[in-house]
């Protein structure tokens, strides 16, 4: 009996490491294709997740601006709107009368808007005179009224006994 040669052909050795290196190169492009089809996957169930918070955030700030919209009014009456500011005025000229005091406004300076800031302030200079009382009147009916007001400063000087004058300086917040 004769033995066939064991060693394999060049042809067979050749053939067999081609269809290795075939078979390595499917391996890696298969492992891309099932790489970016999970990132691909991976994208749109994060994109699906943020929509779907998205839609909850945004149900639950109207549910919440909903339940508080009394309140949420309350506050924006507490900023003088734009357009409002000659309304304004005429309400501190109606406490200066009611109050019995002569003022004068002297200055009106709007502070320039700052970033992610959603008023602005006002400041108002006004030289008063009248008795004591009435202008702590004026001062407290001032402080009382239904939009936002911050008395800075009160500058007073005795003229006589009965009659005082000075400056008063405060800001009034504007909604933007």
């Amino acid at each position: 009996m004769k033995m066939k040669n064991w060693i394999p052909k060049k042809t067979f050795l050749m053939v067999s490491a081609t269809a290795a290196v075939f078979c390595v190169v499917l391996y890696l492009a298969s492992l891309f294709l099932v790489l970016l089809e999970i990132k691909e996957i991976e994208d749109y169930y994060n994109n699906t997740e943020s929509q779907s918070g998205k839609e909850e955030r945004a149900r639950v700030l109207k549910s919440i601006a909903e339940t508080n919209k009394e309140y949420i009014q309350t506050l924006r009456e507490y900023f003088i709107q734009k357009g409002d500011e000659v309304k304004f005025i005429e309400q501190i000229e109606e406490i200066g009368k009611k109050s019995s005091i002569q003022f004068e406004i002297n200055s009106i300076d709007v502070k320039p808007n700052q970033l992610k800031n959603f008023k602005e302030d006002i400041t108002v200079r006004m030289d008063i005179e009248g008795s004591w009382q009435n202008i702590m009147n004026f001062t407290d009916m001032l402080e009382k009224m239904n939009f936002g007001i911050l008395v800075q400063n009160i500058s007073l000087d005795a003229k006589t006994e009965a009659k005082w004058s000075g400056t008063i300086e405060f800001i009034i917040f504007r909604e933007i």
